[in-house]
């Protein structure tokens, strides 16, 4: 059942929907739900049919393994009784005591839906039209009608119910840290590497004994098998108590600790361990005692839980949409109607902190401070594949990127840039000063609320220490990779033959290929004073060799040769010395198009890869068999090419693209991407 759910999950979404029709079901999303997924299924009928769908290698192996584990035959993913030509959702809605993930999907046929769970040996209750369905723990929990099905899956925060007053509300018992391992801690306290990590060992043992029954839980099975492997290394030693008491067991502490170093060492990590595996085989017996306090706890808030699921459940099926995301302007606002797919966030600093454990440290880290609403969309297009992504930001970290973003690429790179040899370049700009003075700032707010003494000294010290303009004028903050591709160099090393006859070693040289990449790198610069200390410096001391005009840079112990030069407020680097003599004696060869000229000067990030420029220069010894070496270069050469780009700042708005050409051979960029992955199994 549950391989069906995924596999009818991810057949009904690529067949999914976010079309404006009657049944459109995002009026049923809660208006304080935290992030929304949307597939719009009538965009992807018209790219591919569901009798298209279902003779793809993908919909082929998903009725196989259903047939195989349910004795049934499904030929369509219209078998499944949902209607693909609707909207399919995922939202997540979390409070301060439960995080619910939620997927609804629009129903067709009733008979047919209810046929898939009984053909599965899945019991329901019926209510009329409504169909309700609890897994063995109620965790997860689906409902549908003849309109629409809701699966949730909930999860009770620790953080909620480890709370004394929400523990004594609901009757669970009081937290109490195990004694074992104040125990064991104590048997491991000896100044020495290997006790410490074995006191490690033990700690995490009793962290897991108290903050992560449910993994135990649900790991029987393989802890059972732990344990007695345990247990058979404690033989002769002391065994572990097989049921919950109240009494901890009691560890005796390594006696002779101070003894000898080595021998006390050795004994207390002996200790140590063997303190672990007992304290963590009475958790096993602990977590398996259905008497125990841990399991009656368990049984109390699955069904608190339960319950508030429940609740949630009967409002969206019998709410009148009063209070839906539809309200919210964000979301409403980045409805696209030709987007494929579309993910959004009602805001990244809201989220996280709704998922940063508030038990740890991490709870006075302010990482996301002024992130706000972000969303992500899939556009399948006639000639590319498309997503393009957006975040706001509060005006003061708007300010902030808006200063450290004014700078544009240096225009002077394009003269050394010919697209037809490269296979892929990395380029971006930013204002060096800007982002040095801003930088303390972000510092601040991120670790601020915890450190905020400690912060404000060591930014100010920062700030005495820098001098902003000087460093500026160096790297001003632009610059540009191209990776041009791969080259075999043959080397030599040192190595050492052994003779069998007299147990005497031969120093011998030998040589072997080392694969190197082939680059050439730019950065912008306008005080070269520090850098031609630098080299005059690195002259001095013979690692910098001067190639009339240019130099070379020796690396002990590395194959890769290294030549760098500063021409017209430009440092170049690279790894071709015939491409570094062409531009100091300006006969280098350029070439960009328009296409690449407007993705390197319009944005203040850029990035491109051909993969089939690639193709046949990987050397067969990277990739291994003839097989691996023919798939690689068979997929390589079925990949468009392929765009990344940030966008200049919109108001407190960032935005940016990832798109890949779709080949003019294909019919079109759906049908491409199954043919992709059909190559690639």
């Amino acid at each position: 059942m549950n391989y069906f759910f995924k596999s009818a999950v991810t057949g009904a979404f690529l067949l999914g929907t976010l079309t404006v029709n009657a049944q459109d079901l995002s009026r049923k999303i809660p208006a304080d739900a935290m992030a929304v997924m949307t597939i719009k299924g009538n965009n992807f009928l018209e790219l591919m049919s569901a009798e298209e769908f279902n003779n793809t290698f993908i919909g082929k192996e998903m009725f196989s393994k259903l047939a195989k584990e349910q004795n049934n035959n499904y030929n369509s993913v219209e078998d499944f009784g949902f209607n693909l030509s609707s909207s399919f959702y995922y939202y997540n809605q979390t409070n301060d005591s439960v995080s619910y993930n939620c997927f609804l999907a629009p129903v067709k046929n009733l008979a047919q839906l209810d046929k898939v769970f009984e053909q599965s040996g899945k019991k329901f209750s019926v209510n009329g039209k409504l169909r309700t369905f609890f897994n063995a723990d109620s965790s997860k929990i689906m409902r549908w009608n003849d309109e629409m099905l809701l699966m949730v899956l909930a999860d009770g925060r620790s953080a909620y119910f480890d709370r004394p007053e929400i523990r004594e509300r609901f009757g669970m018992s009081v937290i109490e840290v195990p004694q074992e391992a104040v125990a064991v801690d104590s048997a491991a306290t000896v100044d020495a590497t290997d006790v410490a990590a074995a006191g490690d060992q033990v700690m995490d043992a009793s962290e897991v004994m108290v903050d992560e029954p449910k993994a135990r839980s649900r790991s029987k099975k393989k802890s059972s098998h732990a344990a007695k492997s345990r247990k058979t290394k404690l033989k002769g030693k002391k065994s572990a108590k097989k049921s919950y008491k109240k009494k901890p067991v009691k560890v005796q502490p390594a006696e002779e600790a101070y003894m000898d170093a080595a021998s006390a060492a050795a004994e207390a990590a002996a200790a140590a361990v063997d303190s672990a595996a007992i304290v963590v085989d009475t958790a096993y017996s602990y977590y398996e005692d259905k008497n125990s306090p841990y399991y009656k706890d368990k049984t109390i808030k699955t069904a608190v839980v339960a319950r508030w699921t429940v609740k949630m459940i009967d409002d969206a099926f019998t709410g009148n949409g009063q209070n839906s995301i539809l309200k919210n302007a964000d979301f409403t606002k980045n409805i696209d109607q030709k987007a494929e797919a579309t993910i959004w966030v009602a805001g990244v600093e809201k989220l996280g902190n709704a998922f940063i454990p508030s038990t740890t440290y991490l709870k006075d880290f302010n990482v996301l401070s002024g992130y706000g609403t972000a969303n992500a969309k899939l556009y399948l297009e006639e000639k590319s594949i498309r997503i393009s992504s957006a975040m706001t930001f509060s005006e003061e970290m708007g300010s902030v990127l808006r200063k450290v973003h004014q700078r544009k690429l240096n225009k002077a790179f394009l003269k050394y840039v010919n697209e037809d040899k490269l296979i892929g370049y990395m380029a971006y700009s930013m204002d060096t000063k800007a982002y040095l003075q801003e930088y303390p700032k972000l510092v601040s707010k991120i670790y601020g609320s915890l450190y905020s003494d400690e912060i404000g000294m060591a930014t100010d010290l920062f700030s005495l220490v820098l001098d902003e303009e000087a460093i500026s004028k160096v790297i001003k903050g632009d610059g540009i990779f191209i990776f041009n591709g791969l080259s075999q160099k043959e080397v030599s090393y040192k190595s050492y033959d052994y003779n069998e006859e007299n147990f005497e070693t031969t120093e011998v040289m030998k040589t072997k290929k080392e694969t190197l990449p082939d680059f050439l790198a730019m950065i912008s610069t306008e005080d070269t004073r520090l850098i031609n200390k630098l080299i005059a410096y690195g002259v001095k001391k013979e690692v910098v060799k001067s190639k009339n005009s240019y130099y070379e840079v020796t690396i002990p112990k590395s194959p890769l040769a290294l030549y760098f030069a500063i021409k017209e407020g430009i440092i170049f680097l690279g790894t071709n010395a015939t491409e570094m003599e062409q531009i100091v004696s300006n006969t280098y060869q350029a070439k960009v198009s328009g296409r690449h000229k407007s993705a390197l000067l319009g944005n203040n990030y850029a990035a491109y890869f051909s993969p089939k420029r690639l193709a046949g220069k990987i050397p067969a010894e990277e990739l291994g068999s003839p097989a691996k070496i023919e798939k690689a270069n068979k997929t390589l050469n079925s990949l468009g090419d392929i765009y990344i780009r940030s966008y200049p700042m919109n108001g407190n708005t960032f935005a940016g693209e990832i798109s890949m050409d779709t080949p003019a051979d294909q019919k079109n960029s759906l049908k491409y991407l199954f043919s992709v992955i059909e190559n690639l199994k």
